[in-house]
C-alpha cells in the first residue's frame, strides 16, 4: 500500500511540475550557440519517460520533424542552412504543449562570404571530444574492428555489389547516430560502405577529425586527379589550396560529383558578377549577353549549358581555365559557333 502512495504522489508530483512550467526537456546535445561545418545536425534530447507523447521540431519557423517520444532519450537528425539555424524543440501531451526549448546553431560555409565567420558569440563544440557518458549508455563511441574497411576506392563499388546495403551500413558503428549523412541521390563512395575511417581519424583528439586541407585526404584515393591538375598551368582556387570540400560533399549530395549545389549556383555563389554573361561578349549573341545557364550545350547532348561548358572547375593549361583547347578567345567561341 505504502509503495502504491508513493507512486502516485510521484506521479502528481511530475504532472503538476510539468504543468506548473518546469523543464521537460533537456537538450543533451548540442550546446546553444554551438558552430557546425556541415549542413545535417544531430541532436539528443533527455525527458523522462512518459512525460509527452508528440514532440515537433522547427528550424527558423519552418516545421522540420515531428516525433513520437517512446524512451527518456530522443536522438534525430535536422537540416541546416547557412547562417543561423533558430532550433525549436516543443513538447506535446494529449494536444497541449508541456514545455519547449529553444537554442541556436551557425552552419559555417566557406563557399559564401556571409556564412564564411560565425558570429563572436558562436563557437565550435566537437561531440568526440568528451566521453558522452549518458550516450555511452546506449551507443558505441570508439572504432570496432568492422569499421575498419579497405581504402582501396574499387573496392567500395564492389562492397556494395557483392552485399546488402543495410547490412553494411548496420556495421558501422556510426551508422546509429549518422544514418542520415547517406540519404541523398549521391553518395561519396566510402560514405557508402559506411568506411568512415578511410577519411576520419580515430587517433586524433577530438576524434575523428579530418586533415587538412581536405586534399590530403582526397587524393590519397583521388591519386590521378592530384597529379594530373597539380601539373596544369593554371589551378582552380579551390583545388590550389587544398580545399575541396568548399565545393563537394565528403558524404552525400541532392548533386551529380556531391557538388553542394548545382554547377551554375555553385559558381556563382563566388563569382556572382559573371552570373548575367556578359562576361563573355555583351551583344555577340541573345542580346546584350551570352547564356550561362537554361539552353542546351551544343558540345555535350543531352546537357545544360553552365560554366563547366566553357571552364574546368579543376585545372587547365588555358588561360581562364578554359575546357576546351583554344589558343584564343576566339578559338573557345568557335568550337559551338561554327559557321
Amino acid at each position: 500500500m505504502k509503495k502504491i502512495v508513493c507512486s502516485v504522489v510521484f506521479l502528481l508530483t511530475f504532472v503538476m511540475s510539468a504543468e506548473g512550467g518546469r523543464s521537460v526537456l533537456t537538450v543533451n546535445y548540442p550546446p546553444d550557440r554551438t558552430v557546425m561545418e556541415l549542413d545535417l545536425l544531430s541532436v539528443s534530447l533527455g525527458l523522462p519517460q512518459g512525460s509527452a507523447d508528440m514532440i515537433k521540431v522547427r528550424v527558423n519557423d519552418e516545421e522540420r520533424i515531428s516525433i513520437v517520444p517512446d524512451s527518456g532519450f530522443e536522438c534525430f537528425t535536422v537540416r541546416l542552412s547557412p547562417g543561423v539555424n533558430a532550433i525549436d524543440v516543443t513538447a506535446f501531451k494529449k494536444g497541449r504543449e508541456i514545455d519547449s526549448v529553444e537554442f541556436s546553431v551557425f552552419r559555417r560555409s566557406d563557399l559564401e562570404a556571409a556564412y564564411q565567420k560565425a558570429p563572436a558569440d558562436f563557437q565550435k563544440d566537437y561531440f568526440h571530444s568528451k566521453k558522452r557518458k549518458e550516450c555511452a549508455e546506449c551507443h558505441v563511441l570508439v572504432p570496432t574492428d568492422a569499421d575498419k574497411k579497405p581504402v582501396n576506392p574499387a573496392s567500395f563499388k564492389a562492397a556494395l555489389q557483392e552485399g546488402d546495403k543495410q547490412a553494411i551500413a548496420s556495421s558501422s558503428t556510426c551508422y546509429s547516430c549518422h544514418s542520415k549523412i547517406t540519404s541523398y541521390p549521391y553518395v561519396h563512395g566510402p560514405a557508402s560502405v559506411w568506411s568512415c575511417l578511410s577519411c576520419h581519424d580515430a587517433e586524433t583528439e577530438p576524434m575523428y577529425m579530418v586533415k587538412k586541407p581536405d586534399a590530403e585526404v582526397c587524393f590519397s584515393c583521388h591519386v590521378e586527379q592530384g597529379r594530373d591538375w597539380g601539373a596544369k598551368k593554371f589551378i582552380h582556387g579551390p583545388v590550389n589550396t587544398g580545399k575541396c570540400a568548399i565545393c563537394h560533399s565528403p558524404h552525400a549530395s541532392d548533386n551529380p560529383f556531391n557538388l553542394l549545389k548545382p554547377t551554375w549556383f555553385l559558381c556563382t555563389s563566388c563569382h556572382q558578377k559573371n552570373a548575367s554573361g556578359r562576361h563573355i561578349i555583351a551583344g555577340y549573341v541573345y542580346g546584350d549577353s551570352h547564356p550561362t545557364r537554361g539552353k542546351p550545350d551544343p558540345l555535350r547532348n543531352g546537357k545544360e549549358l553552365t560554366c563547366a561548358s566553357c571552364h574546368n572547375p579543376h585545372a587547365s593549361d588555358y588561360p581562364r581555365l578554359w575546357a576546351l583547347s583554344a589558343g584564343s578567345a576566339f578559338e573557345l567561341c568557335q568550337m559551338c559557333h561554327q559557321k
